[in-house]
């Protein structure tokens, strides 16, 4: 029996040894890690959206010109530059109106190329307003019409229907 009780000692010597040396205890035992992986993938869909406030209204004499202030919306996430055009129609030939328009740039990056006639008494036109526009989101940015009536210009009432489009370079 003491061989036995010796064995026992013996083998409980070693524990210490085979722990500092990293060896397991048991055949079989392994470390066991507490992690998992899982992949989230993510979609960001191209956004461009543009609003305008409410239609507007104004009175202009013969031989003078009415300005009216508006403001637009813009927002947009795309990375290749775009620019803002405009074009306008109107019910039937106006001889001696015209209407132009000033475009605020909605960022630092974006660039106002300044007053473009959209309509005049020969006819209309699409004039570019803005360009570079790239990832913005922005509100309440100037718009502003003037609109002309020469002395040609017959009286009566109008709707000049105008149409901003976004589109890359």
């Amino acid at each position: 029996m003491r061989a036995i009780a010796f064995r026992f000692v013996g083998v409980w010597a070693l524990v210490p040894a085979l722990v500092l040396l990293g060896l397991p205890l048991r055949r079989g035992a392994r470390a066991q890690t507490g992690t998992a992986q899982q992949t989230l993938t993510v979609v960001v869909e191209p956004v461009t959206r543009m609003e305008l406030s409410d239609d507007l209204r104004t009175t202009v004499k013969q031989g003078q010109t009415q300005t009216v202030t508006t403001s637009y919306a813009l927002r947009t996430n795309r990375a290749a530059a775009q620019v803002i055009q405009a074009s306008a129609s109107v019910e039937s030939e106006l001889p001696g109106l015209e209407v132009t328009a000033t475009m605020t740039a909605p960022d630092a990056e974006s660039q106002s190329l300044g007053t473009k006639v959209l309509l005049s008494g020969d006819g209309t036109a699409t004039k570019t307003l803005v360009e570079e526009v790239q990832g913005t989101d922005a509100s309440n940015v100037e718009l502003v019409y003037e609109v002309r009536a020469s002395p040609s210009t017959p009286p009566g009432s109008w709707s000049v229907s105008i149409t901003y489009t976004l589109s890359e370079e």
